[in-house]
C-alpha cells in the first residue's frame, strides 16, 4: 500500500488494533488484529491473509458476546 485511500498520506504503520463485529445478533470483539494504519488520519487496513482468518474467526459459533484474541484464534 502506497498511500492511505481516506486522506492519500503515504505513511503507513503496521500495528494492532482491536475491532468489534456484529453477525447474526452476536457481537464479536476481536483484540490485537494486526493492520496497516496510516499515521494522518487513523484509517486502518487489513490485509488479505488476515481479512482471511478474521472471516474463518467469524464464522465459528459463539455466544451473544465474545472476546477472542486474534493470536490465540484457531
Amino acid at each position: 500500500m502506497k498511500k492511505c485511500f481516506v486522506c492519500k498520506h503515504t505513511q503507513i504503520n503496521p500495528g494492532r488494533v482491536n475491532k468489534m463485529f456484529e453477525s447474526d445478533g452476536r457481537i464479536i470483539i476481536v483484540k490485537g488484529i494486526p493492520a496497516l494504519i496510516c499515521a494522518n488520519c487513523g484509517e486502518i487496513y487489513f490485509e488479505t491473509s488476515v481479512m482471511k482468518k478474521l472471516e474463518s474467526i467469524l464464522s465459528h459459533s459463539f455466544g451473544e458476546l465474545e472476546i477472542i484474541s486474534y493470536d490465540n484464534a484457531a
